[in-house]
């Protein structure tokens, strides 16, 4: 009696996609340190993807965030040049991929640009950090990115500091790919 193979389900490949055994953390930096940041850069934010315990995402996370700021800040003219304003004298969106925070009294402005190529649904998760009488509280709001890019300004009393991350959902999981954090307040 012969046996036929059975077949793979029809929503899901025959094989699995393979991760590259060369995409470590190790060769990330290499790339980075060989003045490749745009590839250590893509590397990193695919081993965050996969990260499978918290401590790595945490990890990897923070150190994608500073590698975007560094490579935005290393863009030709970006010291030299203050941000574009629009006709409100407010600095407009990144015009390339980015994220923004600032601090204006109680107001927490946000502005981002993500990649053309971001799965949706696409959003912004941001961490505020509050001044109450009690001593220092936290809260966390997600919203909703309909568009490629904007401005978001929330209104915070007590506002410290906030640190804020675009990204998209993928399995009800949030993947950041874009961070940056505003404050301290000294006042």
């Amino acid at each position: 009696m012969s046996q036929r193979p059975i077949a793979p389900p029809r929503d899901r490949p025959a094989h699995p996609p393979r991760e590259n055994p060369f995409e470590t953390e190790t060769m990330a930096e290499l790339c980075v340190r060989q003045g490749h940041g745009e590839e250590g850069l893509a590397i990193y934010r695919r081993l965050l993807g996969r990260a499978a315990d918290a401590a790595a995402r945490e990890r990897l996370g923070a150190r994608v965030a500073r590698l975007e700021s560094a490579l935005l800040a290393s863009e030709p003219g970006s010291a030299a040049r203050p941000a574009q304003r629009d006709e409100a004298g407010q600095a407009a969106p990144p015009s390339q991929p980015g994220l923004r925070a600032a601090i204006d009294g109680h107001r927490l402005i946000i502005d981002w640009r993500l990649p053309a190529a971001e799965p949706r649904p696409r959003e912004l998760q941001v961490l505020l950090v509050m001044r109450a009488a009690t001593g220092v509280t936290t809260e966390t709001r997600s919203l909703r990115l309909d568009a490629q890019s904007g401005r978001i300004q929330l209104q915070v009393e007590g506002l410290h500091s906030a640190r804020a991350a675009a990204g998209h959902r993928r399995d009800d999981r949030f993947v950041p790919i874009l961070r940056t954090q505003a404050g301290p307040r000294t006042d």
